[in-house]
């Protein structure tokens, strides 16, 4: 019986038209009171998690910033945090990049920026997240879980093997999107968020589903034997799941947690 279900947001849980599928916040409500874990695994801010599933009547677990930050949402209780240090920050902050895009650094729930873009501040803007602007690292006094960067031709191999090469052995890279790529500690990940919630409440592998479509979700397929990847995923992160739901435009995570309420019923 399944006891935990993860779920990413951006090309997953979420339409390419940034929408929720409404009913999929009374399934929520239904898994709590079957008592099944429900969980969002995103690199969004907490923030944004939070307003995302404001809906939710009962608890649920939100993973932000792709591992680094677990907390609850109504209550807001934290279950795990992993900050970065500065002397690591400012390994990324120094690495310099001929492309066309931006970077910031990721509080809870407040994105820092220094010497911001008008671009940058627009996207901001629509997706509701506070922006901080500093002119160092030393201007921010919270704790940073992530760092990331938007590339607008896309981020390439070369940029990622070079973010690499050049910043702290403390750090890894992840590609989260076509244009995204994230900086954290090592060692976070969707996957390694999934596990601690495994392990605080007894629950194996083999009683976990998580859907994903993407590379950063691939940690997570690797901790569930019900591993979904999205009709839409690229085919190397396909080839990765062992189930494959219909593509985030049509429902695909909600079509399979419908069918699945019906048999806890």
């Amino acid at each position: 019986m399944i006891k935990l279900i993860a779920t990413d947001m951006d090309g997953t849980l979420v339409n390419n038209k940034g929408n929720i599928n409404e009913n999929i916040f009374e399934l929520i409500h239904d898994f709590h009171d079957k008592n099944v874990k429900f969980v969002a695994a995103s690199g969004r801010f907490y923030s944004q998690l939070n307003n995302n599933f404001k809906k939710v009547k009962g608890d649920m677990i939100l993973i932000a910033h792709n591992g680094a930050v677990i907390k609850y949402n109504n209550n807001g209780k934290t279950l795990y945090t992993n900050a970065m240090k500065k002397e690591d920050m400012e390994t990324v902050i120094n690495y310099k990049f001929d492309l066309n895009g931006f970077v910031f650094l990721g509080g809870e729930s407040t994105a820092y920026v220094i010497d911001p873009s008008k671009e940058l501040l627009d996207k901001f803007a629509k997706s509701e997240v506070p922006v901080g602007l500093v002119n160092s690292l030393d201007d921010i006094s919270v704790p940073i879980y992530k760092i990331t960067y938007y590339i607008a031709e896309g981020a390439s191999d070369e940029f990622v093997n070079n973010l690499r090469r050049s910043i702290s052995d403390n750090l890894e890279v992840v590609v989260s999107g076509y244009n995204w790529v994230d900086v954290m500690n090592k060692g976070v990940a969707k996957g390694s968020a999934v596990k601690i919630l495994q392990e605080k409440f007894e629950i194996s592998s083999k009683n976990t589903m998580v859907f994903g479509d993407y590379y950063n979700d691939l940690s997570m397929f690797k901790v569930a034997h019900y591993s979904y990847a999205m009709k839409n995923a690229p085919e190397d992160v396909k080839q990765n799941a062992n189930f494959i739901a219909d593509s985030n435009d049509n429902d695909g995570v909600y079509k399979i947690l419908s069918e699945y309420i019906k048999k806890l019923i």
